[in-house]
């Protein structure tokens, strides 16, 4: 019978950060990230300038791309786009990871590598950690899920991206992808 040796997020945090920048903890274990692709990465860039821009205008919190973030004891997730409102905003120091909470907002750009059961993982680790609204960007479909306590927004096409986190956010689905 063999065991798999467990570690803590003040372990992880003890890495170097060459050792964990591919990986993520969940449970204590560490898992791997998988690369992103050139549309991965355009569509994550696009959502942060577009959530920096708001943020200029309205400084009530910051937008991080691929910051680790602590969600529980055992458990560091990478967003692709930390959102950060308010008290927890504040609580970010800007040389030390991961950052100490959850974010408000966690924005994931689904890639083709992953797994429903994976990405239905996140969502749920998000959301237990107090993460308010989870956005999941699918290319392939063309739309962002928002997935929240009171369940799931699907939005495409034509339709309009807007959160009441986010007093006078709008961004249209199609300029997104």
């Amino acid at each position: 019978m063999s065991t798999k040796a467990l570690m803590t997020v003040a372990q992880f945090a003890q890495l170097h950060t060459a050792d964990t920048e591919d990986y993520e903890l969940v449970e204590g274990e560490l898992v791997p990230s998988s690369s992103a692709t050139p549309r991965h990465t355009r569509t994550r860039g696009r959502a942060e300038r577009v959530a920096n821009s708001y943020f200029d205008r309205n400084p009530i919190g910051n937008a991080f791309g691929e910051l680790d973030c602590r969600l529980s004891n055992d458990t560091v997730r990478r967003p692709d786009l930390s959102i950060f409102l308010g008290e927890r905003a504040r609580q970010i120091d800007m040389d030390k990871i991961p950052a100490p909470c959850a974010p408000d907002i966690a924005v994931e750009v689904l890639s083709p590598s992953e797994s429903a059961v994976d990405v239905r993982r996140k969502v749920r680790d998000y959301l237990r950690a107090g993460t308010r609204e989870v956005w999941l960007f699918d290319h392939s479909n063309g739309e962002v899920l928002v997935h929240s306590s009171t369940g799931i927004r699907v939005l495409q096409g034509a339709d309009t991206l807007e959160s009441p986190l986010l007093p006078g956010f709008s961004v249209g689905i199609a300029d997104l992808f």
